[in-house]
């Protein structure tokens, strides 16, 4: 039978004390987050929207930001893209901390959907 290697009580102690900081360190950097400055990197040529919808199914508000081309003629078809931002990221994300916006003036809708 193999012995697990013993961890001596100083050693015990650090990784408790590392264990129990990773929520209190996660919920900071999540309130830092949200407290940054929503700056769009956008280009003249293209319109953006902020939308909010209620899900019954999830029974909340979801929110959605959309990046399209500025003008757009009667009957035109448009490509959609939809863009996610991973981890605990907003759907801010992308419009702020990218140039993608410059994609919508090349006809693409760019769609960037909320987390859960």
């Amino acid at each position: 039978m193999i012995k697990p290697p013993m961890v001596s009580g100083r050693l015990r102690l650090i990784i408790v004390c590392l264990c129990a900081m990773l929520p209190l360190l996660a919920a900071c950097n999540k309130k830092r987050r949200e407290e940054q400055p929503d700056r769009p990197q956008l280009t003249p040529n293209v319109a953006m929207r902020d939308v909010t919808f209620h899900s019954a199914a999830l029974n909340r508000d979801m929110h959605y930001r959309v990046i399209l081309p500025a003008t757009i003629a009667k009957g035109t078809k448009l490509s959609v893209v939809y863009l996610l931002h991973g981890g605990n990221g907003s759907f801010r994300d992308w419009s702020n901390y990218s140039d993608v916006a410059r994609f919508a003036e090349r006809g693409l809708i760019l769609v960037y959907a909320a987390r859960r």
